[in-house]
C-alpha cells in the first residue's frame, strides 16, 4: 500500500514536473514561434549558361540586394514573399572555341560578310530581377529547444525571373574587318524560377535577426546569356549574402 502511495506520488510530481517544464518553454520561445517579419538582404551573385561567371582564366562575381517579409507560423515553418535585383558577368569557357555572329550564328570560324567575335573576346553582363515565394524550414528546431536562438533553414522557392544581357568586346569585330569597342544588348527575357536557399541563423535581440544564406535559382526557357545552347545545359543563377530581419513580435 505503501509502495502504491509512494509511485502515485512520484508519478504525480513527473505529470506536474513536465507541465510547468512546457509552459515556461512555451513562454520563454512565445516571441520566436509566431508573427510578422521584414528585411533586407545583400550579397554576391553568380550567373551560369554556356558562358559563366566562374570559369578557368577569370571570375566575374557581380553584386545581389532584395527586401522580403513573411509570417512566422511556428519555429519549423514561416512562410516568405522576396523581391531581389542583381548582376553579374559571365565568359566563356576554355572547352568552346567557337566564333558567334552578331545574328546568333555559332561557327568555328569567321563567317564573310558577317560581323561576330570570338567566344573569348566576348563578355556578357547580364542584370536580373526576381520575385519569388518560398517555405522556409528550421530544420534545427526539430533537434533543439524552443528557446534556441539559432536556426538551420531550409528553403525551396519559386519565383517569377527578369533577365536582360548586354554582350561586350574590345578589338577587332573578326569577319567584317572592323576596330573598337563592340557591345550588343538584347531584349528582356521572362523566365520561370525553380530552387531554394540555405542558411544559418541568431537571434542577436528579441526584435532582430541575422542569417548567412546561400541560394541557387534554376531558369526556364531560353539562355539567360544569350549564347547558343551548346554542349553546357545549366542555365541558373547562384547568390550568396547576409539577412537580416525585423521580427515585429508582442512586446508584453
Amino acid at each position: 500500500m505503501m509502495k502504491k502511495k509512494a509511485f502515485t506520488l512520484l508519478l504525480l510530481m513527473a505529470c506536474m514536473t513536465a507541465g510547468v517544464q512546457t509552459a515556461s518553454a512555451q513562454g520563454d520561445s512565445r516571441d520566436y514561434a509566431r508573427g510578422w517579419y521584414a528585411g533586407l538582404s545583400g550579397g554576391t551573385s553568380f550567373g551560369q549558361a554556356t558562358f559563366r561567371s566562374i570559369t578557368e582564366s577569370k571570375t566575374g562575381a557581380g553584386a545581389q540586394a532584395g527586401v522580403f517579409g513573411g509570417y512566422q507560423l511556428s519555429r519549423l515553418l514561416s512562410v516568405e514573399a522576396l523581391a531581389t535585383m542583381g548582376w553579374q558577368k559571365q565568359t566563356s569557357l576554355d572547352c568552346c572555341p567557337y566564333w558567334l555572329s552578331t545574328d546568333g550564328e555559332r561557327t568555328f570560324t569567321p563567317v564573310l560578310d558577317k560581323q561576330g567575335h570570338y567566344y573569348s573576346d566576348l563578355e556578357a553582363k547580364t542584370r536580373w530581377m526576381r520575385f519569388g515565394v518560398q517555405a522556409n524550414f528550421d530544420v534545427l528546431s526539430l533537434l533543439t529547444q524552443p528557446v534556441c536562438k539559432w536556426s538551420v533553414t531550409l528553403s525551396p522557392q519559386m519565383s517569377a525571373v527578369i533577365t536582360r544581357t548586354k554582350h561586350l568586346a574590345t578589338g577587332s569585330s573578326s569577319g567584317a574587318g572592323s576596330q573598337g569597342k563592340y557591345e550588343q544588348e538584347f531584349s528582356r527575357q521572362w523566365h520561370l524560377g525553380l530552387g531554394g536557399q540555405a542558411a544559418v541563423g541568431y537571434r542577436v535581440a528579441r526584435n532582430i535577426g541575422l542569417q548567412l544564406y546561400g541560394g541557387i535559382t534554376c531558369l526556364t526557357g531560353s539562355r539567360f546569356d544569350n549564347i547558343p545552347e551548346h554542349c553546357h545545359k545549366s542555365n541558373l543563377i547562384w547568390e550568396g549574402g547576409l539577412k537580416l530581419s525585423y521580427h515585429f513580435t508582442n512586446t508584453k
